[in-house]
């Protein structure tokens, strides 16, 4: 270790001794981060401080330095240079046996000094390096720390946010919504008119749905839910309802079980999984697009629900992308809106289920979800 690496503290009540000593360890390079005119000063000194190297009096007031040094070394372990007038055996077994690695005859001098701290530091030299990494290592952790508390306050205001905006967007988006079915139904208008009065509705219903999306991520970010026991059948018409001009533009076919099995979730989440898992098998599925669902009972206690689509299918790599956090189907293919999909995952997984895709180019897609089961008695 190079001598201006050394961070040392000076521990000695005589002023003049004090002055000599710190002036011959910035003459060899060292840095003095701090003097102690006690030993108990000394020894909450190197606790806040931390210091390579102590330079240490042997008598000193309140508690002399081989007492310090045997605190030191039990809570701080820390290389000592001890400073003494006289040596005698006695008072040199006493300061060994207490840590202190060098010893100092005043009034030192710079190669006695230098010496003294080579003997010192080495004794200690991986341990300094260790607490410095340490040192850097609890620094860092702070930051982080620092930095996920901004991040969970600025997700706090992001998240009420985009709730509060999304719920005051959703009533007069169906008033536009509700006007607009009326017209058609109420006045006579022009075949082009017509036509554009379904595309306000259409895209309307589009808009609901991801602003129901974005409700929905905030709620499953922020609430804790009991799960109960699910009409699954009920849900999926539910869903169906919200997607029924979706179903209505692209002509799409969808097959569903004469019975489900009953599992356990809930019912506003799950219902937004079979939304996004039933929009993209239209969006992204053959022309006309035709939808299997069905569930599967599991040997591990679980159901796994499933839409099979007669799309192009996906490669491996794209599977491998689907479910990360805001990657969806929209970038292996021509649209979408971002949200369906990290949503999805994070609703599986809050109620205890895991996500998954199969598919094959060329042989369509199947997405599915997991739900525990519930037994039943007999």
């Amino acid at each position: 270790m190079n001598n201006n690496e050394i961070r040392v503290l000076i521990a000695e009540d005589d002023y003049f001794v004090n002055g000599i000593v710190k002036k011959l360890l910035e003459k060899i390079g060292c840095q003095v981060i701090g003097s102690a005119m006690n030993g108990v000063e000394a020894v909450e000194m190197v606790r806040d401080l931390k210091p390579d190297l102590v330079v240490m009096d042997i008598g000193m007031p309140k508690m002399n330095g081989i007492e310090a040094t045997q605190q030191i070394q039990e809570h701080c372990p820390t290389p000592i240079v001890m400073l003494t007038a006289y040596e005698t055996r006695d008072l040199l077994e006493q300061a060994s046996a207490a840590g202190v690695g060098a010893y100092l005859v005043k009034p030192p001098n710079m190669r006695e000094l230098e010496r003294s701290i080579t003997v010192a530091v080495a004794r200690f030299e991986d341990m300094i390096k260790l607490r410095r990494l340490n040192a850097e290592l609890e620094a860092r952790n702070q930051e982080l720390h620092n930095l996920n508390l901004e991040l969970h306050s600025r997700n706090e205001d992001l998240d009420t946010f985009s709730h509060t905006t999304a719920h005051d967007l959703k009533n007069p988006l169906g008033l536009i919504v509700g006007y607009a079915e009326l017209l058609t139904e109420e006045v006579q208008f022009s075949e082009k008119a017509q036509r554009f009065l379904k595309i306000i509705i259409r895209t309307g219903y589009k808009m609901d749905n991801i602003i129901e999306e974005l409700l929905q991520l905030a709620s499953v970010q922020k609430t804790d839910v009991v799960s109960r026991p699910l009409d699954m059948a009920r849900i999926i018409t539910e869903a169906q309802q919200r997607l029924l001009y979706m179903i209505e533009e692209h002509q799409a076919k969808i097959v569903l079980p004469d019975k489900w099995p009953m599992t356990l979730g809930h019912g506003a989440w799950v219902e937004e999984v079979w939304v996004n898992y039933l929009s993209n098998g239209i969006k992204y599925g053959g022309k006309p697009p035709q939808l299997q669902c069905g569930a599967l009972e599991e040997a591990n206690g679980m159901v796994r629900f499933f839409v099979r689509d007669n799309g192009p299918g996906l490669t491996p790599s794209e599977q491998a992308q689907l479910f990360k956090p805001f990657i969806c189907l929209s970038q292996v293919r021509p649209k979408g809106h971002g949200l369906g999909l990290s949503i999805v995952q994070r609703i599986v997984e809050k109620l205890g289920g895991q996500v998954g895709i199969e598919s094959e180019l060329g042989n369509g897609s199947t997405f599915s979800f997991t739900l525990p089961i519930v037994f039943v008695d007999r």
